[in-house]
């Protein structure tokens, strides 16, 4: 991993024993309102200096709360608890992060087993009290300066919305033509392999010389639930759309733009007329950055779109030449045009780490290596998309909701009335 990723990441990716730094790269004193804690200047077992890790300070704004035990409240301090919750899930507009064993300035102190468990059942209680459901998302182990094994536990809170059905996120598909995106959008949302001749893609297309050609050439959507729990909720369980948003807490709904240089008009028409939160920019193993990969890189970065990046097609190719790919396109964002912090996803724990400060910074940009057919991987996207953050709090929402309504008109025609009674 880049030194400026980890360093950027805070603690929470580096190895045990080393310091944890906040944003910023300086380990923070106490900020955040948080009790201050002494630094031990002891050793570890293995004789080497063991710092005390850090994660950056907790913000008062944000859905991220940091909680040092929720050991036996007494009545008066759950009550108190269950309204910080309320705050915390209105800021993330029905979702938020706990880190218990973190203090508020963000030193990783963890908690003993028993006193862990105890925390958890807590937890639990203060999400049924406001109608939300928990998912442990990663423990970690934090060791310095103890013999008793201590760790820190990081959940994720879910609530739908009183005043809305879910959550819902808008991600662009974008790629070069055969990159594999509709392949990809079939899989996720159908919740089958495809069968390495482009069966997945075909409930996608809209038209007949697309099925034909298997190159998509105009706009489609797709959607992928998930429920409270962060169970993914897709064709494969539901029959229609209305009963995947009636099961889901939270939507994906991708944008399925064309890959091919001559429906370049109709990709920018995607990516300026439905204002994506997000874009996902297909690139396939074996050809690597090929035909309007480029182009739509640049439009992505020049509408500002936070935008990761997935290598399909893993299976065609050898490890070397996914190795190759990954390293061309890192070569290119890390270049001074596009000046991006590239993350290779390998596992659930980068995943998760990925989806929270992807949203947090724009610098950063997750990559991903899959298999539509062997399903390779898979399952690192679809916990990314369950924990990926909407990019705007709920104060934010509220303004842009009282803002005047503005209607596009996509299309135009002439009718004529007698001509069609004739």
């Amino acid at each position: 991993m880049d030194s400026r990723v980890s360093e950027l990441f805070g603690g929470c990716c580096r190895p045990t024993g080393a310091a944890f730094r906040g944003r910023g790269g300086a380990a923070p004193g106490g900020g955040g309102g948080g009790s201050k804690a002494k630094k031990k200047s002891g050793r570890s077992r293995g004789g080497k200096a063991n710092n005390p890790p850090y994660l950056p300070p907790e913000a008062e704004d944000g859905n991220i709360e940091y909680k040092l035990k929720l050991v036996n409240p007494s009545q008066y301090r759950f009550e108190h608890l269950v309204t910080q919750m309320k705050w915390r899930l209105q800021e993330g507009r029905g979702e938020a992060v706990y880190q218990i064993g973190v203090e508020d300035n963000g030193l990783l102190v963890g908690l003993s087993e028993e006193e862990m468990r105890a925390s958890l059942k807590t937890l639990r209680r203060m999400a049924e009290k406001v109608g939300a459901d928990i998912t442990v998302l990663r423990e970690r182990e934090v060791d310095y300066d103890s013999d008793v094994p201590r760790k820190i536990t990081e959940v994720l809170v879910r609530k739908v919305p009183d005043n809305q059905q879910f959550l819902d996120l808008r991600v662009a598909v974008l790629g070069n033509v055969d990159s594999g995106k509709s392949t990809l959008l079939g899989v996720l949302t159908q919740g089958e392999l495809d069968n390495g001749r482009g069966r997945a893609r075909l409930n996608l297309f809209r038209h007949l010389h697309e099925i034909q050609s298997g190159r998509t050439s105009s706009i489609s959507f797709e959607i992928l639930g998930f429920n409270s729990k962060g169970e993914v909720v897709n064709y494969s369980d539901s029959r229609t759309a209305e009963e995947i948003c009636e099961s889901s807490s939270k939507m994906i709904t991708f944008i399925d733009l064309a890959g091919h240089h001559k429906y370049l008009k109709t990709t920018i028409f995607g990516l300026t007329s439905y204002c994506p939160d997000f874009a996902m920019l297909v690139v396939s193993a074996n050809t690597g950055i090929a035909g309007t990969t480029r182009e739509h890189l640049g439009l992505a970065m020049a509408l500002k779109v936070p935008f990761f990046i997935v290598i399909s097609k893993v299976d065609l190719c050898s490890k070397a030449t996914v190795e190759r790919t990954v390293k061309q396109l890192e070569r290119i964002l890390k270049q001074p045009g596009c000046n991006k912090l590239p993350l290779l996803v390998t596992s659930d724990d980068d995943a998760v780490t990925a989806a929270q400060q992807f949203a947090q910074s724009p610098n950063i940009t997750p990559i991903f290596t899959l298999s539509s057919v062997s399903g390779e991987n898979l399952d690192l996207v679809k916990v990314f998309l369950n924990i990926l953050p909407p990019l705007t709090n709920s104060k934010e929402q509220e303004e842009l909701m009282q803002q005047l309504t503005e209607f596009q008109i996509e299309q135009a025609e002439t009718l004529d009335y007698w001509e069609m009674f004739k």
